[in-house]
């Protein structure tokens, strides 16, 4: 979905806000509302200012500074202009139709697009309008504003934000591809979360590949992450790092087993069933049924017949704690 907000915002710019051609222009106030179906929250509407070539506010093919975009069938009837239209961004490709009527002073216009991402519909409407503020300026100038603005980077505070808008830089902004990869080679070694984003970003991004883009060597990268492998980024590279995992959780089943307070109430069985991980391990805290029965022999006030001075021995007590404490650890 962000492939095709990155493809719309480029388009939109150059469609409505920028000329591909060098020529004397003057101020448009431009305005318009996308509506993508499907979407959790209404896109606002937006209102800038732009400066358009001269007569280019009625022709689509001048108003389409995107190569990526092409314009075709376009037909003009009275002051009404219809055309279709074809974008491929990155293998993201979008097609729709357009039209667009105009006045001396005004413009106004509808267009749809439509295509699929990760084989799911997707498809956009736009409502536009434009009219004439005046005051010469120069289309040119303006469409290195519009870019520039489009590639400004400057609030990005993280290098998550970075790969997040990998394929709009990749695709339009080429003299931001270095600081790109200058953050992700940075970070990408020693911050799990950046490498556990790199790694989803290129297994499913149809476009470009952060690590092949950037030179990256993933191996070298993965056995430097993979040696940090810890409580904090556990789950984040398990994945990635199976053997590191399989250590790890040995390590810790180690230490929690040998944390255990083992009395004379814990069988042997449980220490072994611990260490070797396995499940239903005798709770400490828990009798288990064998210490049940045990306790059935033990003086209580439902059970006189076995309140003999034997019972209440401590030194028989003492006894049968040595002997669960050989059987334990076999000696």
């Amino acid at each position: 979905m962000n492939k095709y907000f990155t493809a719309i915002l480029v388009m939109m710019i150059s469609m409505l806000g920028a000329v591909a051609y060098a020529a004397p222009g003057e101020y448009w106030e431009i305005s318009s509302k996308m509506e993508i179906p499907g979407m959790p929250f209404a896109m606002p509407a937006t209102t800038t200012k732009v400066c358009l070539a001269k007569g280019g506010e009625s022709d689509p093919r001048k108003t389409s500074g995107d190569k990526n975009c092409q314009m075709s069938d376009i037909k003009t009837v009275g002051n009404k202009v219809l055309w279709k239209a074809r974008c491929d961004h990155n293998g993201e490709v979008m097609t729709g139709s357009g039209e667009q009527t105009a006045t001396s002073n005004s413009y106004a216009g509808k267009m749809q697009l439509s295509g699929k991402s990760g084989g799911q519909d997707f498809n956009m409407n736009m409502a536009f309008s434009g009219k004439r503020i005046g005051g010469a300026c120069d289309s040119e100038e303006m469409l290195v504003k519009a870019k520039a603005q489009m590639c400004d980077t400057s609030a990005y505070d993280s290098t998550a934000a970075w790969i997040g808008s990998a394929d709009h830089i990749f695709s339009n902004c080429a003299d931001q591809r270095k600081k790109l990869c200058d953050n992700v080679r940075k970070d990408a070694s020693k911050d799990a979360q950046i490498y556990a984003l790199l790694l989803q970003h290129d297994q499913q991004s149809k476009s470009a590949s952060i690590a092949k883009e950037c030179k990256l060597d993933m191996a070298a990268t993965t056995k430097t992450i993979c040696k940090g492998l810890n409580s904090n980024n556990y789950q984040q590279l398990s994945a990635y790092c199976p053997a590191e995992a399989k250590v790890y959780r040995e390590e810790k089943r180690r230490k929690e087993c040998e944390g255990r307070s083992y009395t004379g109430k814990t069988s042997a069985e449980s220490i072994r069933s611990c260490m070797s991980g396995m499940k239903n391990v005798v709770d400490d805290n828990k009798p288990s049924e064998a210490d049940a029965s045990h306790d059935l022999g033990k003086p209580s006030a439902n059970n006189p017949a076995n309140d003999t001075p034997s019972a209440n021995n401590p030194v028989n007590g003492m006894l049968e704690g040595v002997k669960k404490l050989k059987g334990m650890f076999g000696f």
